[in-house]
């Protein structure tokens, strides 16, 4: 009974650490997750500033050139916004998978943990059942020893 116990808290023990090595993984994708959100909202904010510039200098008339270099600046910023947009996408969709295998090692972990648990028991009572047994043939020897 002994050696099933050890192999289903082997088995519970490596669930654990593919759990502690997938919420790592999920804490990096998280602070990932975050400076992309946080990067976003920083190009938002130039884009937001070279708009405002450009409303300006539209009112000044300035030169082409420097509007048009404005509008640059503007179309790189939004394209780079859009590729942050899909990293961060990817990342969303990364966080989901990795908490789906934790949710999924998290059952498997319960499992083992039951199981492992009903060995013990069995251990327990098995046990429990040989003292009593000892007990009530000590106590039937001293009964038959009294009586004679």
């Amino acid at each position: 009974m002994t050696a099933a116990n050890n192999i289903w808290k082997t088995l519970a023990g490596k669930e654990t650490a593919k759990l502690v090595k997938l919420s790592k993984s999920k804490e990096v994708l998280f602070s990932q997750k975050k400076r992309l959100i946080a990067r976003i909202a920083d190009i938002d904010q130039y884009i937001f500033e070279y708009t405002s510039r450009l409303q300006e200098e539209s009112d000044f008339e300035y030169g082409v050139q420097k509007i048009n270099g404005i509008m640059n600046m503007i179309t790189q910023l939004i394209s780079a916004r859009r590729d942050l947009e899909v990293f961060d996408r990817e990342c969303s969709e990364a966080l989901t998978t990795i908490t789906s295998k934790i949710v999924g090692h998290q059952v498997e972990l319960l499992k083992f943990n039951k199981v492992s648990e009903r060995h013990q028991k069995q251990i327990v009572s098995s046990e429990n059942m040989r003292d009593d047994k000892e007990l009530d043939a000590i106590a039937l020897h001293n009964f038959i020893a009294e009586i004679k």
